[in-house]
């Protein structure tokens, strides 16, 4: 139980946040101490004039008596003050961290003077009324318009308060009620610390939180970059063959649907180059299927060393098949292009000792370009550069037999 209450009473003294934010909390809390202070130093200002023009009014007959030409010294040189204060504070309020160290010296001075401002007030009210309402109601304004360190404001507290409890006997010469001022004061006091104490911890609590928001959304926005980057990776892995490194099937069927509707859209030629390595299961029967996976391999490199523009794409279709898609481009250059591709793939001079066409890897080539529009299909555009492969196998076989 004692060491609960001790717990708290720590926390209340001692409420801080850690290290290494102490001074981002340092400037958030000079920041509304600013606010505040500029806007409690304008309001008094406000205030004291009307105050001044009221206490004029109806003390003109005897501006020089007393107790009156006190309080309106008293009032002069608050007015004087908070004109001081307000021009500090708007011009710490430009810069808040280069000015931090004149922003703390200003508010304890504020807290100092308005303390002192308002103990004088009630000291001189000793003399007619022996109310003590100023002074009570500058320590509560005190203990929730700054922000301030419990342990600070209490010496403040404590000090300002010895020095008023010391004065009041020579301005109220009635023990009861001089009793009851010491009474009251020092309960309101203890009272205004306390929430003080509530109002900096308040603080100190919101600012932990958001910087442990911060904290957990930059974690989790650190966990959502990796989950991205792994899915873009997987989704890469998914797009890609794992024998020839270039994109599979699944890679072919997507990006053949996004330039058919782009090239319908646009009313621009589509291109599809199949391709197929001539009698290559003579060659994985003969020289067995790890030189198998060697030469699909070379062939998918040398055709796309071949690549031109970034929207072109070559695919593994299946097996020994090949696809390349292209766009922007006349069937006559498609053709040409296709010639490129068959030569790049001869110069590798890969041994194939069982084709009937050459003493290396060749490969036959089928093209086919169009417009895409709404009389065709991508399933009937497949099955032309299909036909044309098949055209092509047939009469390099039959040139063979030959």
């Amino acid at each position: 139980m004692l060491v609960n209450i001790i717990k708290l009473i720590k926390s209340f003294l001692f409420a801080s946040v850690e290290q290494k934010y102490r001074k981002e909390f340092t400037d958030d809390i000079n920041e509304l101490n600013v606010t505040r202070g500029k806007f409690a130093a304008i309001t008094l200002i406000v205030l004291e004039i009307f105050q001044f023009i009221l206490w004029f009014m109806i003390n003109k007959d005897m501006l020089f008596a007393k107790p009156q030409i006190y309080y309106g010294i008293m009032h002069i040189i608050l007015m004087a003050a908070m004109i001081v204060y307000a021009v500090i504070f708007f011009h710490a309020g430009n810069d808040i961290s280069k000015y931090e160290t004149t922003i703390n010296r200003t508010v304890t001075c504020f807290i100092i003077s308005i303390l002192l401002w308002c103990g004088g007030i009630s000291l001189l009210d000793q003399l007619s009324s022996g109310q003590i309402t100023v002074y009570t109601l500058a320590i509560i304004a005190i203990a929730v318009t700054p922000f301030y360190k419990p342990i600070n404001l209490l010496i403040i507290y404590l000090i300002n308060h010895v020095i008023f409890i010391m004065l009041l006997p020579h301005f109220q010469r009635y023990y009861d009620i001089l009793l009851e001022n010491y009474t009251n004061s020092t309960i309101f006091l203890l009272a205004a610390w306390v929430i003080a104490c509530m109002h900096y911890k308040k603080q100190v609590d919101v600012f932990n939180i958001r910087k442990l928001l911060q904290q957990k959304n930059a974690e989790l926005n650190k966990v959502n970059r990796k989950l991205h980057r792994a899915n873009q990776m997987l989704e890469k892995i998914s797009l890609t063959d794992s024998l020839t490194h270039i994109s599979n099937r699944m890679a072919f069927d997507k990006a053949i649907k996004t330039q058919w509707n782009i090239c319908k859209r646009q009313h621009i030629p589509l291109s599809l180059i199949m391709i197929d390595i001539d009698f290559f299961k003579a060659f994985n029967d003969n020289y067995g299927h790890q030189q198998g996976d060697e030469c699909l391999r070379k062939v998918a490199s040398a055709l796309s060393s071949c690549l031109r523009r970034s929207s072109d794409m070559l695919a593994r279709y299946g097996g020994e098949e090949f696809a390349v898609i292209i766009t922007y481009m006349e069937e006559e250059k498609v053709v040409e292009y296709a010639e490129q591709l068959r030569k790049k793939v001869e110069q590798m001079a890969i041994t194939h000792m069982y084709s009937s066409v050459a003493k290396c890897i060749t490969i036959s080539l089928g093209v086919h370009t169009e417009i895409p529009s709404e009389d065709s299909s991508i399933q009937k555009f497949i099955k032309a550069a299909d036909n044309a492969l098949y055209e092509a196998k047939k009469s390099r076989n039959s040139t063979a037999d030959a």
